[in-house]
């Protein structure tokens, strides 16, 4: 060979093994959240999928500092701009850590259970500042040393105190006071976040800001005399009255929340004026003065000389922290199950997707393969209300996948599926006729209701409009045909409290109430011979009841009627004139559920989680089994056999003697983690765009804000970040009720016991002193006494300090008896010792609640001579009507007036019930031998009320106010309401996100909505936070003034 031709063939090897793949380029960060510049402006962090990620000023060569599979965020430079101080959840909730800005092992800082995150170091990077509420219902500033870990109050009140930062000197403190969260920042309202400046040398506090509209991370600009805020200049509108539609929201600067400064006598001045999405979480660079913001999808730069903030371009390369595909087994889980009209397979439903499985298995090795599940559908969202074909060839079923629920139809032989229904309306509860040639199904909307689709030629007709959601109650809910198919029994609500059944003709025409009555209706079928319609009911207690679809030639109880098998298809005969008369309940035990007749006539139903058989005439009834936790009852056409879930499980049942034996399956599930959070995540605006209560979203772009935050969802990684973007979504609605749960993080922390004593953080010597102990704690107890001003030098014999390291130790000690080196002095000489179990957080807030309340009633009595009573009412939940019934007819004998307090009422459903039963008149007076007068009714009430209510009261404790007020029952004190009043409900996304909903406003009788527009009081008056820590009450002592000193005519 040629040494040319050699030296050729050497270099192409060569370079051949040297090849190497291109470099990737970088990507944008979109969606990174909470940036914190340095004291040199030169470097930024912020947070991207779930991590702290540090870059220079530019954007470029972002790297992370922190790498963990729980969030991370929150982080904020030192003085020096050497460490990082930051909020993790790695143990369970939020802790306080900090890290080398150039990366490095974190440290942590804080270990109780509550959530504490970072937001100010001092000037001198010895401390950082918190806010905690370690002593419900007090919420405290804290600091924490950083080497020591020694901990000190700065200041307390009883509404939540944020973003604690101290002033370039160090001798005040900033902080924002109240205030509805920060992804609603256009909120108006007595609920608004106001900004106060505190003294740390004379111990005083000013607020500086506070209007009824939101300002927002409050932080001292470098000088120290102004403040930066983020906050409004002009309201967003939202619903304004019942009858009125807003607007869009328009596009405007003074409406959106942007960057202004205050100087110290609270005069502002815009400093950015975009015009659309909110300005969040600003820092600024102590040193120069400039300042970093997320605005939209990202970072952005302020410079101290420039007018125009710019976006900085995050480029990052980053690593997955975790399997994007999760693979496991599955045995069990259904959560829906179909035989097929053969009986020899079962449709089912897991993990969102549909699967069939023989319900027969075949002996010896074949019965692995029978075993095995066949997956149809692999949508990340959920797939579901599947129905068989009449041939068993195809079939039905609902799916979010293209945003709203719609219909598919998937062929078994074909393994193929094709969309039937592409109009943007929700459908529920799908279902086959039974000649296998419609579909039927509840349409949602304005102008939905009962509509059917013909397979064949794929028309869609309206049986007849029903409005409504069809979910929940609202709308239509249980439909059944006749035996002929020419009628549809279907059940709807027509009364706030009943629900009756209805038949129509099947081609549509006039519905008839059969049942007409307010009551519970449920679950209509026909009986197979076309003379009965069969129903759950109230009416008369529940059982089960059926009505005779012509008039009866005999009562029920005079002959033995028997049941005969139909040779043919009946034609069915509906005499309609008094129809409801003729109603009979034959049988106690009561239908929860899957009522079914089969053509021998026989009735099957679920009751308690039990199978139950029953005779034609209800004179038989039968109890199949005692295990119960069945649901999902499932007759086969030939009438022997039903299956039914149990735990997750499907099973077959013979009919003639009630035994069960397991249907088996084994599935191979692949959980695509991104796929599944993009499915929740249009489960949540669809569950939106169909259910809240405003269908014009308060006049905000719905479709066009999902369209927004979608692009986002690729920054999230964590449980912790999914469920913030989509409550950044919502927040946009600036409605109330919207607040949505992570799933919990994959490590849970032990709740941190109570001492049962607060700590006095003024001490900064050895041991922990006390500074004061509530009635019921256990150290007010003679044997176990722990007295205000005492030291506890050691616990457990471990020396204790006021430190953080104290809850570290008794978070992860064991909850047995607890023995505390007690004395008078901080030393150990002369010493005792105590012994008892600490208490729970839940504890400790009960006897602050019993301490606080005794001594309002214990003044109101005092004050009056036992005149006026007084009561709180801290929520509107069933178990605080029972309170309330139990005590206020106790507390009113002998009183001429009473106070009902419902400041800090955390809202509820009771308003109603309760006003009902203070609306009670005297009619007349009841008298006994040798008793006093009694006023009847009983419970009867007609003297003066005084309500106090404050910007604490939320929702159902709003509604209470404006009621009593609205029927003439009361006088109202106190502060206006926030306006966070709308019924909601909850719903679990596929993921495990869990959320709320409004589904219903709450308007006055005047028509203007309460959601956003608090109830106002009839006299005014503000409890300072000064006022508050030293007991006083202007309220409550208003509200006195008013009921001793006027007559009960002027007040009514």
């Amino acid at each position: 060979m040629p040494m040319r031709l050699f030296a050729l063939l050497l270099t192409l090897i060569f370079t051949h093994a040297s090849a190497q793949l291109p470099t990737p380029k970088p990507k944008s960060a979109i969606g990174a959240r909470h940036p914190s510049i340095s004291p040199s402006g030169k470097e930024i962090v912020f947070v991207y999928r779930g991590d702290i990620w540090k870059s220079n000023i530019d954007g470029k060569e972002a790297r992370p500092i922190t790498f963990h599979l729980d969030y991370d965020g929150y982080p904020i430079f030192s003085p020096d701009g050497n460490w990082v101080a930051f909020g993790s959840k790695r143990y369970g909730n939020f802790d306080i850590f900090v890290i080398p800005s150039k990366g490095g092992t974190p440290r942590r800082l804080t270990w109780h259970s509550g959530h504490e995150i970072p937001f100010g170091w001092s000037p001198d990077g010895k401390k950082i500042a918190f806010g905690t509420r370690r002593n419900r219902p007090t919420y405290d500033i804290m600091t924490v040393d950083v080497a020591s870990l020694r901990s000190k109050t700065i200041c307390e009140d009883y509404a939540t105190l944020r973003y604690p930062r101290w002033a370039p000197d160090g001798k005040k403190m900033v902080y924002t006071r109240y205030g509805m969260p920060w992804y609603r920042a256009r909120y108006r309202g007595s609920a608004a976040a106001q900004v106060w400046i505190y003294d740390l040398e004379t111990k005083k506090r000013n607020k500086l800001l506070g209007d009824e509209r939101q300002y927002l991370y409050s932080q001292f600009m470098p000088e120290g005399k102004e403040v930066l805020i983020v906050t409004t200049a002009e309201p967003t509108p939202t619903l304004a009255k019942i009858d009125e539609q807003p607007t869009a929201v328009p596009n405007s600067s003074k409406m959106t929340p942007n960057l202004w400064v205050s100087d110290l006598e609270g005069k502002l001045k815009q400093v950015t004026h975009f015009k659309t999405d909110s300005v969040r979480y600003p820092s600024i660079a102590s040193k120069t003065g400039d300042i970093v913001f997320e605005y939209d999808d990202g970072i952005w730069i302020l410079n101290r000389n420039s007018k125009a903030p710019k976006k900085i371009e995050l480029l990052i390369n980053s690593d997955v922290k975790r399997n994007v595909n999760e693979y496991s087994k599955a045995t069990s889980g259904t959560t829906e199950a179909e035989p097929s009209p053969d009986g020899k397979t079962i449709l089912f439903g897991l993990k969102g997707d549909i699967w069939t499985v023989k319900i027969g298995k075949s002996k010896g090795i074949e019965k692995e393969l029978d075993e095995i599940a066949t997956q149809h559908t692999t949508w990340a969202g959920e797939d579901s209300d599947f129905s068989w074909s009449k041939d068993g060839k195809k079939f039905y079923f609902t799916s979010d996948r293209e945003g709203n629920t719609r219909i598919y139809e998937y062929d078994l032989v074909k393994r193929t599926q094709n969309p039937l229904w592409k109009r943007e309306e929700n459908i529920v509860r799908l279902r086959v006729s039974p000649d296998g040639k419609k579909l039927f199904f509840w349409v949602a909307g304005p102008e939905g209701g009962l509509h059917s689709l013909n397979l064949e030629d794929k028309k869609v007709l309206r049986i007849f409009k029903l409005p409504g959601i069809h979910m929940r109650g609202r709308g239509g809910i249980d439909y059944e045909w006749s035996p002929d198919s020419k009628w549809i029994a279907y059940t709807t609500r027509t009364g706030s409290s009943s629900y009756n059944i209805w038949i129509i003709p099947t081609e549509g025409g006039k519905a008839v109430n059969i049942t007409r009555l307010s009551a519970f209706h449920s679950q209509p079928i026909w009986s197979p011979d076309g003379k009965y319609l069969y129903f759950q009911s109230n009416r008369s207690g529940e059982g089960l009841y059926r009505v005779s679809l012509q008039p009866d030639k005999f009562r029920n109880t005079d002959v033995d009627q028997k049941y005969v098998k139909p040779s043919k298809t009946p034609e069915v005969k509906i005499d309609f004139n008094n129809i409801s008369s003729r109603i009979q309940k034959i049988s106690s035990t009561n239908p929860s559920s899957d009522l079914t007749m089969t053509s021998d006539g026989r009735i099957y139903f679920l009751s308690g989680g039990n199978v139950y058989r029953s005779s034609h005439d209800g004179k038989e009834v039968k109890k199949m089994n005692d295990d119960g936790g069945r649901v999902a009852l499932r007759v086969l056409p030939n009438g022997r056999s039903a299956t039914f879930m149990k735990s997750g499980k499907m099973y077959l049942m013979k009919l003639d003697n009630g035994s069960a034996a397991q249907i088996t399956f084994s599935a191979n599930i692949v959980n695509d983690i991104t796929s599944k959070r993009t499915a929740a995540f249009y489960q949540f605006w669809k569950t939106y765009h169909h259910r809240f209560y405003d269908g014009n979203f308060h006049g905000r772009d719905w479709t066009a804000l999902r369209n927004k935050y979608l692009k986002r969802i690729s920054s999230v990684d964590t449980n912790d970040e999914f469920a913030t973007l989509l409550q950044m979504m919502v927040g946009e609605l600036d409605a109330s009720h919207t607040e949505l749960s992570p799933i919990p993080p994959s490590t849970s922390q032990r709740k941190t016991p109570h001492l049962g004593f607060k700590i006095d953080y003024s001490h900064s010597g050895i041991g922990i002193k006390v500074k004061n102990v509530p009635n019921g704690a256990p150290g007010s107890f003679e044997k176990t006494q722990i007295k205000p001003g005492e030291y506890i030098l050691q616990i457990d014999g471990k020396d204790v300090l006021s430190d953080e390291l104290l809850f570290k130790f008794i978070t992860q000690k064991p909850n047995v008896l607890t023995k505390f080196t007690v004395n008078s002095k901080p030393s150990k000489e002369g010493s005792r010792v105590v012994t008892y179990k600490l208490i729970s957080e839940s504890e400790w807030r009960k006897l602050r609640y019993q301490e606080t309340t005794q001594e309002l009633r214990r003044r109101v009595e005092e004050s009056t001579s036992g005149k006026v009573g007084y009561l709180h009412i801290s929520a509107m939940g069933s178990s605080d009507q029972a309170k309330f019934e139990k005590e206020v007819y106790e507390y009113i004998q002998g009183k001429n007036a009473m106070i009902f307090d419902v400041r800090f009422n955390n809202g509820g459903n009771i308003s109603d019930t309760l006003i009902d039963w203070l609306e009670r008149k005297p009619h007349g007076i009841y008298k006994s031998r040798d008793r006093e007068p009694e006023l009847a009714p009983s419970r009867a009430w007609n003297k003066p009320i005084v309500v106090l209510m404050n910007e604490h009261s939320y929702s159902n404790g709003e509604m209470f106010p404006y009621a009593m007020r609205q029927r003439g029952l009361a006088k109202l004190v106190g502060m206006p309401t926030p306006g966070y009043v709308i019924w909601t409900s909850g719903f679990t996304l596929t993921d495990g996100t869990k959320a709320r909903i409004p589904g219903r406003g709450v308007f006055r009788m005047d028509g203007t909505n309460m959601e956003n527009n608090g109830e106002k009081p009839d006299f005014q008056l503000w409890v300072t936070p000064e006022q508050w820590l030293k007991g006083e009450d202007p309220q409550l002592e208003k509200a006195i003034s008013l009921l001793v000193k006027k007559s009960a005519s002027s007040l009514q």
